[in-house]
């Protein structure tokens, strides 16, 4: 990595592209109406293939836009993106997210207080349909507001950021296509301080069919149980493959006690409790089998 110079821009941000021009469209959008004035790179890793590349062309013709024929996985992608940026902060969000005007200036408000990495909250914007409440359930329950503002070991892959010169504390993780989980957890070994916002917020905006939501479950699912395969012991790998079909009840009864304690989400929650246990059954399997025989080419088919 280049050193910082007064010609480095304030924020990099590094899009993941895996979902096709429409999404990515309304989030690139977002990025072009921040408040504040901050100086910031869009650095978009596609492989979507020419619509793609043509709407952003035509629409987006100032971003830094990079396109693989092949496909490659969401941490390739974004790692790709964040070993080229050029800015202070070095920010990840996905290609179905959408910036409120205020993002930029969270995000450089946090870090000037000194912090290696700050994540923020996760609020759903696909409200329409019960499904993709459902998916946000799943997905991103944990970050919906109110979370608590403080250091934390948890930060959200599509709302975080990073001083870049934190990065070399990961440059492995990194290469080696790790999810955001591996990295705030290499910071923190390393003394670093990673701190949470519920002010710095992004929105998630998708929608989902059944299948499609069921395959992308199993598929994380099991690329995150063959991730952990090389840093537990044999003993502990067979606990979990012991473990993994009890999932289902425990994932759900944590769910509950979240909206507890947000107290917000409960009728929503309760109306998408059917979906949500199908949708659990399917991250059960989906560990169980990576436990077993690794994450084969999951971490590939995860949008």
């Amino acid at each position: 990595m280049s050193e910082l110079n007064d010609s480095c821009p304030k924020i990099s941000v590094i899009i993941a592209s895996v979902n096709g021009p429409d999404c990515l469209h309304d989030c690139l959008d977002s990025m072009m109406k921040q408040d504040g004035g901050i100086e910031a790179e869009i650095i978009v890793t596609d492989c979507c293939g020419e619509p793609t590349c043509r709407m952003v062309a035509e629409k987006f013709p100032s971003i830094q836009f990079h396109q693989f024929e092949e496909r490659k996985t969401i941490p390739e992608l974004r790692a790709y993106g964040m070993l080229r940026a050029k800015g202070e902060i070095v920010v990840i969000t996905e290609d179905h997210c959408v910036a409120p005007p205020d993002w930029y200036q969270q995000i450089v408000k946090w870090h000037d207080k000194g912090y290696s990495a700050v994540g923020g909250a996760v609020e759903n914007a696909a409200t329409d349909r019960l499904i993709d409440w459902a998916v946000f359930f799943c997905e991103y329950l944990r970050y919906m507001n109110p979370i608590p503002e403080g250091e934390s070991f948890d930060i959200p892959g599509n709302n975080a950021s990073y001083k870049r010169e934190a990065l070399e504390e990961m440059r492995d993780l990194l290469e080696g296509g790790f999810w955001e989980a591996w990295l705030t957890a290499r910071l923190i070994e390393r003394g670093k301080k990673v701190y949470q916002t519920p002010e710095m917020i992004i929105l998630h905006k998708k929608n989902f069919g059944f299948g499609e939501f069921m395959s992308q479950r199993y598929h994380y699912a099991r690329s995150y149980a063959g991730m952990r395969n090389d840093s537990v012991s044999p003993g502990k790998r067979l606990f979990y493959i012991l473990f993994s079909p009890c999932l289902p009840p425990l994932i759900i009864y944590r769910m509950i006690k979240i909206v507890r304690h947000k107290k917000r989400g409960g009728k929503i929650l309760a109306k998408a409790m059917p979906l949500l246990m199908i949708f659990s059954c399917s991250w059960a399997v989906g560990e169980w089998v990576g436990y077993i025989f690794g994450p084969g080419d999951s971490l590939r088919k995860v949008e």
